[in-house]
């Protein structure tokens, strides 16, 4: 009869096996944080590489339209960030340089363009 008891299958999980359970989901939770956070600074950052594109756009947009003359600059802020720009008129084209530095960054994002001057 005892021999029929020791080969008679478990009915719960051990102590040891909870707690291994445990740890591993806590590793798993903190992977999944880190990810999370990393994955975030990114949108911020392609946030921020947008928005300076779409600054320089505007820039040389309105540059193509105006014929070569004096140099122009200008420095701004807002709740995005600081934006510094400056266009030197050269032989038949604007030199535009374009830096913005995000709230969030302490790096700028710098952007060189050149655009023909109207005739």
């Amino acid at each position: 009869m005892s021999n029929q008891r020791t080969r008679r299958g478990r009915a719960a999980f051990s102590l040891v096996e909870i707690l291994v359970a445990i740890a591993l989901l806590g590793v798993a939770a903190a992977g999944l944080a880190v990810a999370l956070a990393a994955d975030r600074r990114a949108r911020d950052l392609a946030a921020a590489h947008a928005a300076t594109a779409d600054r320089a756009r505007e820039h040389l947009e309105a540059l193509a339209s105006r014929s070569c003359g004096a140099d122009t600059a200008e420095t701004t802020s807002g709740s995005w960030g600081t934006e510094s720009w400056r266009a030197v008129a050269g032989s038949g084209a604007w030199h535009l340089t374009d830096s913005l530095v995000p709230r969030q960054s302490r790096a700028p994002l710098v952007i060189e363009a050149f655009v023909a001057c109207p005739e």
